[in-house]
């Protein structure tokens, strides 16, 4: 007869961080899907584009994060903070030099910053241990 293990459940922590990791993502795609496809077709110039390649590289790692986070790989937490702590330092390097800050500006570094604290919780160090 086999004997059932029961899987370890996701801490909460983690769990949030997924959640929120997935919320970026999908505001990130339908950023570029609006926005990008806009900006393109009014100005007419495909070298537009090159501006906008760290962030949607940026959001093309956390989506395949997003896909590797059950592995409970170490390396997918610290890969996850790292893009995060790219994603302020981006956001930061942006309001300093545009000195435009305003409630957009500050969501936007209020997920990453949810994402890191969440991720170096002990429960989250624990959940990825392989």
């Amino acid at each position: 007869m086999t004997k059932v293990v029961p899987a370890e459940r996701m801490p909460t922590a983690a769990l949030a961080a997924r959640v929120v990791v997935t919320l970026q993502v999908g505001m990130g795609l339908l950023f570029a899907a609006t926005f990008l496809a806009g900006a393109v077709a009014v100005s007419g110039d495909p070298a537009l584009l090159v501006e906008f390649i760290p962030g949607l590289l940026l959001v093309a790692l956390l989506g395949w994060l997003i896909f590797r986070w059950r592995s409970r790989r170490k390396w997918v937490r610290w890969s996850a903070i790292a893009i995060e702590v790219v994603a302020v330092g981006m956001g930061v390097i942006t309001a300093a030099v545009g000195g435009a800050l305003d409630w957009g500006t500050l969501i936007r570094q209020v997920l990453p910053l949810a994402i890191i604290v969440l991720l170096l919780t002990p429960s989250a160090a624990r959940w990825f241990d392989r």
